[in-house]
């Protein structure tokens, strides 16, 4: 790529070399083009014809031409469309040399590449086109143009057809323009596989490619209304500002410092349980699993397997020799680790093949014989389902909402689905299980230590104090580790007992996408009255999320509860179901229910504003809630979490204070600071004169309800070291790379009164720091960070009353520890947070975000994003701002890019590595990215002030979604259509192309 930059400016006729370069920067990573070549790049396209090569299509279209040699030592030329004749490895041939040849200046060369995000991934269709132009002759095509394309079908090339309906004809007349896409329709036929998008986007936006390349030819010839569609969107160079409170006189509590293993991370130094060095005669284990969805299981044959070398057991549902169920304390309904009878979805664990290494599995996991019989169509989605009566649990009722459709003078009804998302952490889940002579010690990643050691008890028939969970720290959870980690767990402790070695099981990527759930899909209904001003009267919806094979970790119970976000409405009806699919059991997913309700509320606005014609923040105003109101708690779930902890509520709340809502203070500071109201009329502006090129920018507030358990124990031990005053502090927490133990060393510190360099953090584990609760819901960092504190403030306590009965008040502390140890004083502290001593309370946020995006192809830029949270007084600002980013853009690959896909027929899902299933990258979060935490703003009743940011702002990116619906709405104004439309989830870019109703008769010159 740099010697095709170098001659693209420094050799004549090769200034086309520059349009390579631009287009290979999108192709696969930096890091991959390094290691990668073009050659073979080239050999992947002739191995698979499939393979939509970017490189294959853009030299082709260069006319390159490549030099291949035999064994013989015979060599020969080849054009790239001739090189797709030949079999490089049936004939041992081998690649030598490519020439590109010098372009005429009349010739217009570009190549293109429409994907599902910016880089690193492959594409849904691309094109190389090469014109022989005669501009001063009405942009007339001299001779026979080259228009190639890939992701048609496997064995489409060139559209000869197409190539031949414009040469020598003029680009300007709109009758030549029209017949080339009527026979690019004709020639083109895309293939109708589950994994790519419909036939119908590939072959629109081919056509639309062609169209690009003509408009960008006849340049100023064209209407200036359309001719923003003959330029590709260009995304400039990232750029971020962050802006938070110094609050130096509580440093290093509250001191901006980078993630205390942030370093050990990125070097790669970092221990994670795969990571560990092998124990002795460890063992590996490796899952068989189902390749039905929904069958009875006739009979599984392990002997092939057995027979096979290194191979050393197998096992299944027969060798539990307690209960098969992972759920402890987890939840009422159990879930089983092996299937006792049939199979509930492609991909289920019904066996562990135990091997010596991990080369030997994947053999002997295939040689597992499993026969099925009773097989049935699978379902995969809510619809189908639905055929099926739901589970329904209570809804949340205020008023009377049939008295407020009454007083409605307007009422709209409508539906928003939003699929589901794989909890993508970057370490998989892994455990090893290793036997001792006192019981077992587990290495696990787990989000919840103690019921990892009580599901292992459950399952195993043992006492829980023989197991000893250790967690260092996770490679990333979002929730997948909270429960259905114990699948892993569990199955690698019954093969340690039954083998009596230690064994390990880690999951590749794609069984980690496969056997493990994801995050629920979602179907919101609704039914919504206002009247004249636009004042909410009452809403009634009902909120049906996917649980998967089992209802274990379901939360559109809570979710009902969370539609109020920060508005007030007299009356409601939000009802929660539950369906069961024939997919893995679905589960926590970052923010989960809150998410949900907060953004199906947002869309309801979205629709009444719309409908209403009004501004849709001048609505959101109308209906924000008033300083003192209340927002409804899920007494259900709080009494639920207060039982897993171990104590039954005897009271709860049922709603979540407000003193008062911050939402107008904070729209007013960020509609100056983003400088909205001034870019609303640039948007409109740029909307009314680009017909192919459409912007959006939108603004969202939140209110996000903390609504932690009354009780919820986080253990903390510190411990300080007699000798040098050191200290090491272990929280029943979990690191899973969200900061929580940097946040309790910044804590411990500041209540000491040492240095933030004398704190260590130790691993927790259910000895030290026993019945912990789960480290997920935003409370893992606040109520560890709470219980290192009160730990901290009674050793602090300790020492000071002995500092003054003794008058050692010029000791330094290490002096004053030894001086106290000696003295008999105890200079350890453990600390369990007791009944509510933790409180609940609003955390508020608003987002401004700006879109641009190609109708033509439905790819888009975030321009910009502005936020503006509320963190209190942020214990940890970095890490804060870091959780602010990082959860937004995890939500804006929730409602954009990020797709699962399935076969049907099969049920097995398509999306189980990164080829199909594209989290966003590193240039597809906004350009201009802005995040403020909220000035002077403590929490009275929060953990040293502060207020979690770990989960909220992931609501915040559904402004990408309100953003682009004002971009898509423009351009179906265009096609003349105006009416409210559904816009359901993820926004992926044929899903955006679709909706904005383009048609080939609209692509004109004029």
């Amino acid at each position: 790529m740099q010697e095709l930059d170098t001659v693209s400016t420094g050799r004549a006729g090769y200034t086309y070399a520059k349009e390579l370069v631009r287009n290979w920067h999108h192709v696969a990573s930096t890091s991959v083009r390094n290691l990668g070549s073009w050659a073979g790049n080239l050999g992947l396209k002739l191995s698979h014809n499939e393979f939509p090569s970017d490189i294959f299509i853009n030299l082709l279209g260069a006319g390159a031409v490549v030099t291949t040699a035999l064994p013989t030592g015979s060599t020969s030329t080849h054009t790239l469309e001739e090189l797709l004749g030949l079999d490089l490895q049936k004939e041992r041939r081998v690649i030598l040399e490519m020439r590109l040849p010098p372009m005429s200046d009349e010739v217009v060369f570009r190549v293109f590449k429409v994907m599902g995000r910016w880089t690193n991934t492959h594409a849904f269709v691309n094109a190389a086109m090469a014109f022989r132009v005669d501009k001063a002759n009405a942009h007339t095509v001299t001779e026979k143009p080259l228009i190639a394309y890939g992701g048609i079908n496997p064995t489409f090339v060139r559209a000869s057809a197409t190539e031949a309906a414009l040469e020598g004809k003029s680009l300007e007349d709109e009758g030549v323009l029209q017949a080339a896409m009527q026979a690019l329709a004709d020639e083109l036929k895309p293939d109708n596989l589950p994994q790519d998008p419909a036939p119908e986007y590939r072959l629109s936006v081919a056509q639309n490619l062609l169209y690009k390349m003509v408009l960008g030819i006849v340049g100023n010839a064209a209407s200036s209304t359309v001719i923003s569609g003959g330029t590709d969107l260009e995304r400039p160079e990232s750029s971020g500002q962050q802006e938070y409170d110094q609050n130096t006189e509580t440093w290093p509590l509250g001191q901006p410092i980078p993630k205390l293993e942030a370093r050990m991370q990125c070097a790669g130094e970092a221990e994670y349980v795969n990571t560990m060095a092998a124990v002795n005669e460890e063992l590996f284990g490796m899952f068989v699993t189902s390749t039905q969805a929904n069958a009875r299981i006739a009979s599984i044959d392990p002997s092939a397997a057995l027979a096979m070398p290194d191979v050393v057991a197998f096992v299944g549902v027969e060798d539990i020799k307690g209960v098969n169920n992972i759920m402890a304390f987890a939840w009422p309904l159990p879930q089983k680790l092996f299937p006792e009878d049939r199979v509930s979805y492609y991909g289920q664990p019904i066996g562990l093949i135990v091997t010596k290494n991990r080369g030997a599995a994947y053999g002997a996991r295939e040689a597992v014989k499993v026969t099925y019989d009773d097989i049935q169509p699978p379902v995969l989605t809510i619809e189908d389902a639905l055929q099926k009566p739901p589970i329904k649990g209570p809804p949340y009722e205020q008023g009377d909402v049939q008295a407020g459709f009454a007083s409605s003078t307007h009422i709209f009804e409508g539906a928003m689905s939003r699929d589901g998302q794989y909890h993508f952490h970057m370490e998989s889940q892994s455990c090893l299980v290793v036997p001792t002579d006192i019981g077992l010690d587990v290495y696990a990643s787990t989000q919840w230590a103690s019921e990892t050691q009580r599901a292992i008890g459950q399952v195993l028939g043992i006492p829980d104090n023989t197991i000893n969970v250790t967690v260092k720290r996770l490679g990333g959870a979002f929730g997948a580790k909270i429960d259905q980690c114990n699948i892993v767990t569990t199955a690698a402790a019954v093969a340690a007992q039954k083998v009596r070695k230690p064994v390990r099981v880690a999951l590749d990527l794609d069984a980690n996408m496969t056997v493990i759930g994801w995050r629920e899909p979602y179907l919101c209904t609704y039914k919504v009255g206002v009247d004249d001003s636009g004042v909410l009267q009452a809403i009634q919806a009902t909120l049906t999320c996917d649980a998967g094979y089992v209802a274990v970790d379901t939360s559109s119970p809570a979710a009902v509860y969370c539609m109020t976000s920060c508005y007030s409405c007299p009356n409601w009806e939000v009802t929660p179901q539950v369906v069961l699919t024939n997919t893995a059991c679905n589960t926590w997913c970052r923010t989960p229910g809150t998410v949900e309700g907060v953004i199906f509320m947002e869309n309801i606005l979205e629709h009444v504003a719309q409908g209403m014609g009004m501004d849709p923040l001048e609505l959101r105003k109308k209906n924000l809630m008033p300083d003192g109101g209340t927002r409804p708690l899920n007494q259900g779930m709080i009494r639920f979490r207060s039982l897993v902890a171990g104590k039954e509520a005897k009271w709860l709340p049922d709603s979540l204070p407000v003193p008062r809502n911050l939402i107008s203070d904070m729209l007013t500071q960020i509609l100056t600071s983003a400088n909205v109201e001034e870019r609303k009329q640039i948007v409109a502006n740029y909307n009314q004169t680009n017909l192919w090129k459409k912007r959006g920018l939108s603004v969202m507030p939140l209110l996000w309800p903390y609504a932690v358990a009354m009780k919820v124990p986080f253990n903390a031990m510190v411990s300080v070291n007699a000798r040098d005053g050191t200290v090491a502090v272990s929280h029943g927490g979990t690191e899973l790379g969200q900061g929580i133990n940097t946040k309790a060393a910044q804590c411990a510190a500041y209540e000491l009164g040492v240095p933030l360099d004398m704190i260590a953090v130790r691993p927790p584990n259910t000895h030290v720091n026993a019945n912990s609760e789960v480290t997920g819901g935003s409370q893992g960092s606040d109520v560890a960070s709470y219980s290192v504190t009160q730990a901290c403030k009674r050793l602090r306590a300790r020492l000071d009353a002995f500092k003054e009965e003794n008058g050692l008040f010029d000791k330094s502390w290490p002096e004053l520890v030894l001086a106290a140890f000696n003295k008999g004083v105890d200079i350890c502290e453990r600390y369990v947070n007791g009944w509510d001593e933790v409180k609940a309370y609003p955390v508020f946020g608003v987002a401004c975000t700006e879109v641009e995006l190609d109708v033509l192809t439905g790819q888009f830029l975030v321009l910009r994003t502005d936020i503006l949270e509320d963190a209190g007084k942020s214990m940890s600002p970095i890490v804060d701002v870091g959780q602010v980013e990082g959860a937004y853009v995890m939500g804006q690959g929730l409602f954009t890019i990020e797709k699962p896909l399935y076969d049907h027929d099969t049920g097995r899902r398509l999306t189980d590595g990164t080829w199909y299933y594209t989290p966003p990258a590193a240039l597809d979060i906004p350009v201009d990215f802005r995040v403020s935490l909220l000035h002077d703003a403590p929490n009275p009743v929060g953990v040293q002030s502060s207020k979690v940011t770990g989960e909220p702002p992931l609501c915040l990116a559904f402004t990408v979604v309100m953003a682009l619906r004002q971009a898509v709405a423009s351009a179906r104004g265009d096609a003349g259509v105006t009416d409210w439309f559904q816009m359901d989830t993820p926004l992926t870019v044929d899903n955006l192309q679709r909706l904005c109703l383009v048609d080939s008769s609209r692509l004109t010159i004029k």
